[in-house]
């Protein structure tokens, strides 16, 4: 199936241990086993998947065990995922750097499509300046992306300068870069998801499809409340890029990526 499936759902997300002292390595990880994950997501019937860029780049100088592990499983890498702060204009070079870094390694492997997550909230609350100090950053970002031959999404986050609807249009018309809306953190912000893909639709090239329940915990798609068929009719005619996450769910993260694969099956038509 032309889907991805994201590899975070196996372990806890995590930043890197470096993190802490260098900007520049403050990639996001996830603890789980990569091979364990990815032979799961393909048995699953997936053939692409997206990454950290932290468990990509741990592959640095052993490229050949990544490539092994994803010819072993018959499945491709479509997309890494990177996050930064953004805001802060000393440390936005070490931040670019970091992201061209995975990009570019990721591009080796052939992916496509850069998930970009993050800007940051000050300790004495968001300064309005902050978001065009973020949509100028993204612009930096798409000239990376370009030069690479790829292209990148800004995905907003639950914990980020961008959670709610009216925080991303206070960016998005200040920045020429991609949206990659995740549903489920769409809800969990306050929006609804089949509005934020119908007003962006024209601005969406890859999209995170994951559900969330009633109590606001992420779950396998089909297991919560978000109107799927509606958000796939809208964006089908625009050769959209789909990715599935569910990091979060207590459940065992192998059944959860059969229970998704056959929702995507019966009820979107996908094949």
């Amino acid at each position: 199936m032309k889907v991805a499936y994201m590899t975070n759902g196996w372990g806890a997300v995590m930043a890197h241990c470096a993190a802490a002292n260098n900007v520049n390595s403050a990639y996001y990880v996830s603890t789980g086993a990569d091979a364990e994950a990815i032979a799961a997501i393909a048995s699953a019937g997936y053939e692409q998947i997206e990454i950290f860029d932290g468990n990509l780049l741990a592959y640095e100088g052993r490229e050949e065990a990544f490539n092994r592990i994803l010819s072993d499983n018959k499945i491709s890498l479509l997309a890494v995922y990177c996050a930064a702060g953004f805001i802060y204009d000393e440390i936005l070079p070490e931040e670019l750097f970091k992201i061209e870094k995975a990009a570019s390694f990721a591009k080796k492997f052939g992916a496509t499509q850069i998930a970009l997550g993050g800007g940051a909230t000050r300790y004495d609350g968001i300064q309005d300046r902050d978001y065009k100090k973020l949509a100028a950053a993204l612009d930096k970002v798409c000239d990376i992306a370009e030069k690479l031959g790829m292209t990148a999404s800004y995905h907003p986050h639950m914990g980020s300068l961008v959670q709610s609807p009216e925080q991303l249009d206070k960016v998005m018309p200040h920045t020429r870069i991609c949206l990659c809306p995740d549903t489920g953190h769409v809800v969990l912000g306050g929006g609804d998801p089949v509005a934020i893909v119908k007003k962006y639709a024209d601005r969406i090239k890859y999209i995170h499809l994951k559900d969330v329940t009633d109590a606001g915990m992420f779950c396998p798609l089909g297991k919560g409340g978000i109107d799927f068929p509606a958000i796939v009719n809208i964006l089908n005619k625009n050769n959209v890029l789909y990715a599935i996450e569910c990091d979060g769910w207590n459940g065992d993260p192998k059944e959860g990526a059969k229970i998704t694969f056959d929702y995507l099956k019966t009820k979107l038509n996908f094949s």
